[in-house]
């Protein structure tokens, strides 16, 4: 964050500090929100296995 005063900053330079105000408070938002589902088993999306490719090699140890 910038430390001049607003009046010493251009209006770029005052948009530029609200965004990145605005972007810190909707990240710990997130956050807080994602360690709230994270607390509730019901809500885990980690019980389940993920999804396999159906490409590749078949053969972990075969050369090519």
């Amino acid at each position: 964050m910038n430390p001049l005063l607003p009046e010493r900053m251009s209006a770029a330079e005052r948009l530029d500090e609200i965004a990145a105000i605005l972007a810190t408070g909707f990240i710990r938002l997130k956050t807080r929100q994602s360690r709230k589902l994270s607390a509730r088993p019901e809500k885990s999306l980690v019980d389940f296995a993920g999804h396999r490719s159906r490409h590749g090699a078949t053969n972990a140890g075969a050369e090519n």
